[in-house]
């Protein structure tokens, strides 16, 4: 061990391990045994309501309102596939959790996919979390729940859809604002932050309630008549018939899409080390919260191709849910106060969004891996990672501060995300099919039936390749590629950070990385690198 000072007054033993070698490969031997601690200064303050809370309000954000008109146009308008999809999505999420419950129990600390994958895949030595830090870093942001947020409170404000979705970029400036806010609370206090998403939760389960009672109140009694007007308002579609063609890369969209709005029973993984008795609580709140969301969509998305015709639906775009809760209600109560209902739901999504991925943020920057990790990985000057928190900020921020406001806009960001975090469960549960063995030294009391493993490895293949098959959707955001390729080559951009970091410098320079676990002044364990040069 050795004695450093890390800060003025700071007297601690801050270096507990340190692995040097002679060689590269003397190293590599040695440096993967090296973990850091389960427990962060945090502590563990969530037990199962919150968690649950993080699950619905991950899950169920402002997707549900915004994304199924972009599902319903890529199934063709068929309503049969499109309810399909989500069933066949739903089906698969479960799967899903099943094999992240299993990897959870075996490694219950925040981090979630990146510290499955780096046991599974430990070869070539330190690429997998290099690749998958740096593809975090790239991705660190928390774009269409705020674009989702700006977009009703601009609709709420009195403004019409077309205005919203095509004319002005005030949605994104308020989706910056509640950004910034979001994280300063969150980075300013974890006990207030933490207040305020639960209750934001809590309004969260009341909004379910109606959203499930409005799907119900449409199945059994909607009589497609306007309830200010009196006027007939009859459904048009043929449902069983395709109002525009589809192609395997249109369904592999319209799937990529359902499972965004399925998205958050994998990335509450993120925040394990905070979660008090993880295992359980994780078996419990998991397939609780998919099972809510599962009938909560469902009925709306009867609703939603009950009510309005294939152009309301076209037309809507983002603003589907507003769309359908004003046919259904009136302007009086359905564009007001089911608008605001689901301001509130939006907010609670980003503000789950925004403190899952700076969690993911801090267990990146752990690493050390990046200039200044050491620093953005603190929880400073609070108990909360701010630093880690800013960095989600500001990357959202960019985004939202240059992406169109176009609703095709906003079908690609919700596209690139899912195929991205798509790519990653694919190699998850290929390694918890294949590299089981990597896991026989830890203990895990769940275990994933393998039939669910082969369906989910299968679809999510798929899912990996049929976007490239057939016509692709329309790209809105002419400075990128089609989502499919942005992702892959920020994949690439992350192998080839690897590449040169581990592989290429060292050999042309002549050194190896000597690795130290440091202990900072608020009792974080992080990693810190430097250069050794050969003897």
């Amino acid at each position: 061990m050795e004695e450093t000072n890390l800060g003025e007054g700071t007297k601690k033993t801050h270096y507990v391990t340190e692995i040097a070698s002679e060689s590269l490969e003397d190293l590599e031997e040695n440096v993967t045994s090296v973990v850091l601690n389960n427990e962060v200064p945090q502590g563990r303050h969530l037990g199962l309501f919150s968690t649950v809370n993080l699950f619905v309000s991950r899950i169920i954000g402002g997707g549900i309102y915004a994304v199924p008109s972009s599902v319903f146009i890529n199934c063709g308008g068929n309503i049969p596939l499109f309810l399909s999809v989500w069933i066949i999505a739903a089906i698969i999420a479960f799967i899903g959790m099943s094999i992240f419950l299993e990897l959870g129990a075996a490694l219950p600390r925040s981090g979630g996919r990146k510290n499955f994958l780096e046991v599974m895949f430990n070869k070539p030595w330190m690429m997998t979390t290099v690749m998958l830090c740096s593809f975090s870093i790239l991705t660190c942001f928390a774009i269409s729940p705020a674009i989702i947020l700006g977009k009703y409170i601009l609709y709420a404000l009195g403004y019409d859809a077309h205005f919203v979705n095509e004319d002005s970029y005030a949605s994104n400036y308020i989706a910056i604002i509640a950004v910034i806010v979001i994280v300063l609370m969150h980075g300013l206090s974890l006990n207030h932050g933490i207040l305020i998403q639960n209750f934001l939760g809590i309004i969260k389960f009341v909004i379910i309630l109606i959203m499930c009672g409005t799907g119900t109140y449409v199945i059994l009694f909607y009589k497609n008549v306007n309830v200010e007007t009196g006027a007939s308002s009859i459904n048009t579609f043929n449902y069983f018939g395709f109002e525009s063609t589809v192609s395997t890369a249109s369904i592999a969209t319209a799937f990529i899409q359902c499972f965004y709005c399925f998205a958050g029973w994998d990335t509450v993984h993120n925040v394990t080390s905070e979660i008090k008795n993880p295992t359980r609580t994780l078996k419990l709140a998991g397939p609780l919260s998919l099972l809510i969301a599962l009938i909560c969509y469902l009925l709306l998305n009867i609703a939603y191709v009950k009510v309005l015709t294939y152009d309301e639906i076209q037309t809507a775009g983002p603003l589907i849910g507003s769309v359908l809760f004003t046919k259904l209600l009136g302007e009086s109560i359905g564009g007001k106060f089911i608008i605001i209902s689901i301001i509130l739901s939006a907010g609670s999504n980003l503000f789950v969004t925004i403190y899952g991925v700076s969690r993911m943020n801090q267990e990146v920057f752990r690493e050390g891996l990046f200039p200044f990790s050491t620093t953005l990985s603190r929880n400073w000057p609070f108990t909360a990672p701010l630093p880690s928190l800013v960095v989600c900020g500001f990357v959202s921020c960019f985004w939202l501060s240059i992406i169109p406001n176009t609703g095709p806009a906003f079908d690609y960001v919700v596209s690139f995300e899912g195929y991205g975090n798509q790519i990653i469960l694919l190699f998850v549960a290929i390694g918890l099919l294949f590299r089981k063995k990597c896991l026989q030294s830890h203990d895990s009391t769940v275990v994933a039936p393998k039939i669910g493993i082969v369906i989910f490895v299968m679809f999510s293949f798929y899912l990996s390749i049929a976007p490239f098959i057939g016509k692709q959707a329309e790209n809105s955001l002419t400075s990128l590629p089609p989502y499919p390729i942005s992702a892959l080559l920020l994949f690439l951009l992350s192998f080839l950070y690897w590449l040169f970091t581990f592989k290429v410098f060292p050999f042309v320079f002549g050194y190896t990385l000597k690795k130290k676990v440091v202990i900072q002044e608020d009792g974080l364990e992080v990693f810190q690198w430097s250069k050794k040069k050969y003897i």
